[in-house]
C-alpha cells in the first residue's frame, strides 16, 4: 500500500479497507485454532510475521484516513481534485519535456482558478461561507501542485550541455538536503549544513547580474536559466526549513525575517501566476530587496548595539532564495 505523501481518495482506500479486514479475521481464527490446540509453543514464525505485517499496514491506512477525515465536505471536492492534479503532475515528469509542458499549462491555470476561490487566503464552504475544516491539508497539497509543475516546466533538458555540471551539482545537493528535512529536521545543527551552504555560494558566484554564462561567456537561453535558477532557489528554501527547524531567531532580529518572508510570500504569488513580466512589474520587489539587504553590515545583520545576533543562517538563506525567485522571475521578462 502505498501514496505518496499521504494522499488518496476516499474511494481509493476503500478497497485496502476490505482487505485488511479480511487477512485480520483470516489471523483471528488461525490464533483461535492454535489456542483450541493447545499448543506448548508459541504462534507459528509465518503467523507471527504476516501480523506484523498487517500491523504496519494498519497503521498506514490508520494515517491515510486521518487525512480525509479532516476534510469538511465542502472542502472534499477541492481535495480530491488537487490529488488528481497531483497525481498526473507526476506522470507528467516521466515524459519528454516538450510533450509534458503542454498539458502542465493546462494543469496551471486549473490551480490558479482554485487558488482563486480563496477568501483571505482560506477557502470557505459554499453554502454559509464559513471557513471550511481541513485547510492545513488542502492549502498545502495546493502549494505542492504549484511547487511541483514549476519544478516540471524548468526541467532539466532545457539546459546545454556545457552547462550541465551546474544543473547535476545541484539536483544532488537538493536530494541530499530533502534527506535530511525527511531525517534529521529537529536534530540538526547550523554546522551540519554548512557544506551545502558552502556548495551553493559557490554556485551563486558563477552569475553575473543574475545570469548563469554558457562556455562562451553568454548568457544561457531563457529556458536554462529559469531552471538553474529554480534549483538553486530550491536548495535555499531548504536550508531555510532546516535552519528554521533547528536554530533560533533573535528578537532583534524579527522585523527583518519578517520582511523578507512578506517579501518571498510576495514573489512566490508573482511566480505562481506566470506570465510575461515587465521591469517595472519587477521594480518594487528588486527595491525594497536591495533596502533589506543594505542593512547588512561586512555582510552581517546587526541589532541596535552592534551585535551579531541569533539567526543569521536562517535570515541569510531567506534572503538568498529571495534573490533567487527573483532572478527566476527576471529570466522571463518582457520587453514593455
Amino acid at each position: 500500500m502505498f501514496f505518496p505523501h499521504n494522499l488518496a481518495f476516499v474511494a481509493d482506500l476503500k478497497p485496502f479497507q476490505e482487505r485488511l479486514l479480511e487477512i485480520r479475521q483470516l489471523i483471528d481464527r488461525e490464533k483461535e485454532k492454535e489456542a483450541g490446540e493447545d499448543r506448548d509453543d508459541s504462534l507459528r514464525p509465518e503467523i507471527r510475521l504476516v501480523s506484523r505485517r498487517l500491523r504496519q499496514c494498519e497503521k498506514e491506512l490508520a494515517v491515510l484516513e486521518e487525512t480525509t477525515r479532516v476534510i469538511g465536505d465542502g472542502l472534499m471536492p477541492i481535495y480530491e481534485e488537487l490529488v488528481f492534479i497531483r497525481r498526473r503532475l507526476t506522470a507528467l515528469s516521466i515524459l519528454p519535456h516538450d510533450t509534458a509542458v503542454s498539458e502542465a499549462k493546462e494543469l496551471q491555470k486549473r490551480l490558479i482558478d482554485i487558488d482563486d476561490t480563496r477568501v483571505d487566503d482560506r477557502f470557505v464552504n459554499p453554502d454559509d461561507g464559513s471557513v471550511a475544516e481541513g485547510q492545513t491539508q488542502v492549502v498545502g497539497l495546493l502549494e505542492e501542485c504549484f511547487d511541483r509543475l514549476h519544478d516540471l516546466m524548468a526541467e532539466g533538458s532545457t539546459v546545454p550541455a556545457d552547462m550541465m555540471p551546474i544543473y547535476e551539482r545541484l539536483t544532488d545537493v537538493r536530494v541530499q538536503l530533502e534527506k535530511l528535512l525527511l531525517t534529521s529536521r529537529w536534530t540538526l545543527r547550523e554546522t551540519d549544513l554548512w557544506s551545502y551552504q558552502v556548495q551553493l555560494q559557490e554556485i551563486d558566484a558563477m552569475r553575473h547580474n543574475g545570469q548563469f554564462k554558457d562556455a562562451t561567456g553568454e548568457p544561457a537561453p531563457q529556458q536554462a536559466q529559469a531552471a538553474l535558477n529554480f534549483l538553486l532557489h530550491k536548495c535555499y528554501n531548504l536550508v531555510y526549513k532546516l535552519l528554521s527547524s533547528s536554530e533560533p531567531v533573535a528578537e532583534s532580529l524579527m522585523p527583518v525575517h519578517n520582511q523578507l518572508r512578506t517579501l518571498r510570500r510576495c514573489l512566490l504569488e508573482v511566480k505562481k501566476y506566470g506570465g510575461p513580466l515587465s521591469a517595472r512589474d519587477l521594480y518594487p520587489y528588486q527595491m525594497k530587496l536591495s533596502s533589506i539587504d543594505n542593512l547588512r553590515s561586512d555582510g552581517k545583520f546587526l541589532d541596535d548595539e552592534g551585535h551579531i545576533p541569533e539567526g543569521q543562517g536562517v535570515v541569510m538563506s531567506l534572503l538568498n532564495e529571495c534573490y533567487d525567485l527573483m532572478y527566476e522571475l527576471m529570466a522571463s521578462e518582457v520587453d514593455e
